[in-house]
């Protein structure tokens, strides 16, 4: 009994505690409707219908601009996940996973989520739940066995869970029911209930015998081995001084296998509560599967399965396999610890009560076995929804496209940060203004400035070449240019296989190819490399002769003359280029491969591997946001590209001819009229 109330106790005090945490961060935080929050077994595992919903997100077109959190106990055992960009992966109770919570339109959880969260108005929270139910659940059980909380205390905290949940996704009338009574829903609630079937079991209905056989080759399964699958659920009557759950080691599994004999492979996989096993497995015929976290991977392997009162044999049915039901503790669990939902009469496959039983079930299910009425009856009953597409409903009734409306408290927030930016931006431009002025001096330098300082009219009179991306850009071209000064840009270097040429100088302005490109940059490139400070520090590998220039993030574009303070960058690295050129003194320059075509249309570059999928959709999805638009066709977003980068071409234009610089075209074609048009071969002499 002290155990109990030492239980209940702390962990009044951890919500507590940790409401007030997640309270201030989220009077600080505003809902973004493109962001969703997965987390499965309280952050334990990448599986369930949490994981068959997001799988299923991930492939869809129309969420190809939301981000998706998922939440864990250990990241970094799931860093796979960040190959999809939009995946973002945080540590369950760290201020950075209760931001996104508090930020996040979307909550999608199987557990509940932990009692100090609430969903805020807007915020919809999908509750897939882990199983129908067998034994009872919730505010239906009448029995006072856990021995960490009286069963008041229980009731009242699955009566707030219940009232958190936006959604709860149920495979059945059956389901829907009980579920209604565990959680002691409200009417409306109640009409809250979609029924979708369970995502999680979409896999049963779409796999191959190949996916099998790989499976049974790496947990080391004979191919002609008899295999069964025994997932048993935990006692409310069996914790430690913890108050976590504990194997109850009372099936004596050795023994099971040498009635059996060596033609059987059992594999055990344990409740997610159990946290600390005991070794029962000292047996070569057993195979410890319970870190498997796609159980419908043991699912399919399996010839039968064995259980007790998990939720699992209704997943399983819907292979219509054989089942035994081990229920050693059967008037115990019925009377003193749960209780059941259902009479056990309608259970698909006998029940037994001993190693004995047990073992000549299991032979005589496997030789025996159909697919009878009272397994007819079972799948009607508690499976009716199942047929492979539920993750696919789940988005269709429960995910709306609609934006939802701020509250006051977001529209504080917003113009809150606005205005910190604002003042943030104002401090930069005086810092920088007054540094730019006094080492245009010769004073107040740094490695950088100096460098800066070096390349201050290191060319001048000169003339250069600034080298686009665009379709036109051909080798041939840049072979007749390796005598020339020429400035490199972005991701050149994916022509270097079709020339000799190579850049005397590079330029990278955009934060993406500092982040995601970082490492290729710096195998690649060669050159002296030209960047802002910010894409300098978000490379992972920095390229040692860099130099890098302050840049101010705004609309407003204007060439300003003085490197030394910053740069205002928009819209094309040619830009960038442009300025150093300006700063290095060139007063002849040449545009090449500056056709300002739609980047992002199927022949918007020199190649077609131009460009990550990652990276385009980072920038796509950059320019909805600017734009203030979910929804934006190719050619909308190429002509959003295109006049901006003309707008900065005419004020590069009206700079040139204030200062005598001369700036020609020799693009082969494209849309830039702004610059008198020159030939190449004209340029150079070259007789053709």
């Amino acid at each position: 009994m002290e155990q109990r109330y030492r239980y209940m106790l702390k962990q009044t005090l951890s919500f507590y505690k940790n409401r007030l945490r997640y309270h201030f961060i989220r009077l600080t935080s505003t809902i973004s409707d493109n962001y969703i929050v997965f987390e499965a077994y309280a952050g334990r595992q990448y599986s369930d219908s949490v994981r068959a919903i997001y799988e299923e997100l991930i492939q869809d077109e129309e969420f190809r601009s939301y981000y998706f959190i998922w939440v864990f106990e250990e990241p970094e055992k799931y860093l796979f996940l960040l190959e999809n960009h939009h995946t973002i992966l945080v540590r369950k109770g760290s201020s950075e996973c209760l931001r996104y919570y508090a930020s996040a339109r979307y909550w999608i959880n199987n557990v509940t989520v932990a009692d100090y969260l609430k969903p805020a108005k807007a915020q919809i929270y999908i509750e897939t739940w882990h199983g129908t139910p067998l034994k009872r659940l919730g505010c239906d059980i009448t029995t006072d066995s856990d021995p960490r909380q009286t069963k008041k205390y229980m009731h009242r905290r699955y009566r707030k869970k219940g009232k958190k949940a936006t959604c709860f996704l149920s495979p059945s009338p059956y389901y829907t029911e009980k579920i209604t009574s565990a959680f002691c829903l409200s009417d409306k609630q109640q009409n809250a209930i979609a029924a979708t079937g369970y995502p999680r079991n979409d896999k049963l209905f779409h796999c191959t015998e190949e996916e099998v056989a790989a499976w049974k080759e790496k947990w080391n399964i004979p191919a002609d081995k008899k295999v069964l699958l025994y997932t048993p659920t935990w006692r409310d009557s069996y914790v430690d001084e913890q108050g976590r759950f504990i194997w109850h080691n009372d099936v004596d599994l050795p023994a099971l296998m040498d009635a059996l004999g060596n033609d059987y492979v059992l594999l055990f996989r344990s409740h997610h509560q159990i946290r600390n096993l005991a070794n029962i497995l000292d047996c070569p015929q057993i195979i410890d599967v319970s870190q498997a976290e796609d159980i419908n991977e043991l699912y399919l392997m399996s010839d039968l399965m064995i259980t007790d009162y998990s939720s699992t044999m209704f997943d399983y049915a819907n292979l219509k396999r054989p089942m035994v039901f081990h229920m050693f503790d059967r008037e115990r669990y019925d009377e003193d610890i749960r209780g059941f939902y259902l009479p056990l009469e309608e259970l698909p496959g006998p029940v037994t009560a001993t190693i004995d039983e047990l073992a000549d079930a299991i032979r005589n299910q496997l030789q025996h076995f159909t697919y009878g009425e009272t397994y007819k009856n079972f799948n009607a009953k508690f499976n009716p929804l199942e047929d492979g597409n539920s993750a696919h409903r789940v988005i269709e009734q429960c995910f709306t496209q609609v934006l939802h409306k701020r509250s006051f408290r977001e529209n504080i927030v917003r113009y809150s940060r606005k205005t910190l930016n604002r003042i943030r931006i104002l401090l930069q431009l005086l810092n920088y203004n007054v540094l730019g002025f006094f080492r245009s001096h010769g004073m107040m330098h740094n490695n950088n400035s100096l460098r800066l300082l070096e390349l201050k009219n290191s060319h001048q009179g000169e003339r250069c070449f600034l080298i686009g991306n665009g379709p036109s850009l051909n080798g041939d071209d840049l072979n007749l240019l390796q005598d020339e000064y020429t400035f490199g840009t972005n991701m050149v270097y994916k022509i270097f296989d079709k020339t000799n040429w190579r850049p005397s100088f590079h330029c990278v302005s955009d934060t993406i190819y500092g982040s995601k490109l970082g490492l290729e940059l710096s195998d690649m490139i060669k050159a002296p490399l030209f960047t802002t400070e910010r894409t300098y520090r978000r490379m992972r590998k920095k390229p040692v002769d860099t130099t890098y220039i302050h840049t101010i993030q705004s609309e407003r574009y204007k060439v300003r003359g003085n490197i030394f303070a910053y740069c205002m960058i928009k819209a094309t690295v040619l830009s960038l280029a442009a300025e150093m050129a300006f700063h290095m003194g060139f007063k002849e320059i040449y545009l090449l491969g500056v056709d300002c075509t739609n980047p992002h249309d199927k022949k918007g570059h020199f190649t077609d591997n131009y460009t990550t999928k990652e990276v385009a959709e980072t920038d796509i999805n950059r320019i909805k946001t600017r734009m203030k638009a979910n929804t934006l066709t190719t050619k909308q977003i190429g002509e959003h590209i295109i006049d901006r980068s003309m707008e900065v071409y005419a004020l590069l234009d009206e700079y040139s001819k204030k200062h005598g610089i001369r700036i020609y075209n020799a693009t082969r074609g494209g849309n830039l009229e702004i610059f008198p048009r020159v030939k190449l071969e004209d340029v150079l002499n070259i007789k053709t």
